[in-house]
This record gives structure tokens, C-alpha cells and sequence, in this order.
């Protein structure tokens, strides 16, 4: 997974910050903070590994996902819930394919070429 210095969440871009500096929320420290008014997704790197840091912007993009949703995580029922994060999950993957694609992905390599049309699974 490639955490991105930019991702689409909903129609807002979010800068993302991979920063030295600690983060609290209510005196607590935190591995991340997403901040929805000026967009910014901070993660702090000192405290994890790799697998921490993915886990904490994944962690902040399901809060950005709810936010920008709109989602009642308090009064909707469990399939709602499901299906909203699903649908914005779905948007984020398709907004941002590089942060879960490797870059061999982007390179061309017409030999072995194939095309998928994946709406009919006609190849």
C-alpha cells in the first residue's frame, strides 16, 4: 500500500502529513487526526512501522468516509452502516487506484496484454 500526499475522500482533497510532531486529541496521544475544515490528515511516524502507519491513514480514511457521508454511526442501522462505508470505500479506491497499486501496475506491457470489459466479464 503507497500512503499518497494527497487523497480524495468524497469530493475533498485531504493533504496528508506524515509528521515527527505528536498529535493529542483530548490530552491523549494519538497515531493520527484527521482535520475536516482544512482537510489535512496527520499520522505520527515516530510511533509505528509501516503496517502502524497504514493502519492509522486506513483508521483516518473510514473517518473521513463517515464525515464526509454524512453517516449517523449512533442511529443507523448495522446494514446502512455497511453499505455507506462500502460505497465510500469503493469511491476512495476509485478516486486514488495508485495508492493500492504497485508501480509495475502502471507500466505497459503489451504482450501479455489483456483487455477485461468488467461490466459484461467479457474478455
Amino acid at each position: 500500500m503507497i500512503i499518497p500526499e494527497v487523497v480524495r475522500i468524497g469530493s475533498c482533497d485531504y493533504e496528508v502529513i506524515l509528521t515527527d510532531k505528536v498529535t493529542l486529541k483530548e490530552s491523549h496521544q494519538c497515531y493520527g487526526h484527521i482535520d475536516w475544515e482544512h482537510h489535512v490528515i496527520e499520522i505520527d511516524k515516530t510511533l509505528q512501522d509501516v503496517q502502524g502507519l497504514e493502519h492509522t491513514f486506513l483508521h483516518e480514511l473510514v473517518h473521513g468516509i463517515v464525515y464526509e457521508r454524512s453517516l449517523d454511526l449512533e442511529n443507523s442501522d448495522e446494514e446502512t452502516i455497511a453499505d455507506e462505508l462500502a460505497k465510500g470505500l469503493h469511491q476512495v479506491i476509485r478516486d486514488n487506484p495508485e495508492m493500492f497499486l504497485d508501480d509495475s501496475y502502471f507500466e505497459e506491457d503489451t504482450e501479455n496484454e489483456e483487455e477485461i470489459d468488467v461490466q459484461t466479464d467479457k474478455q
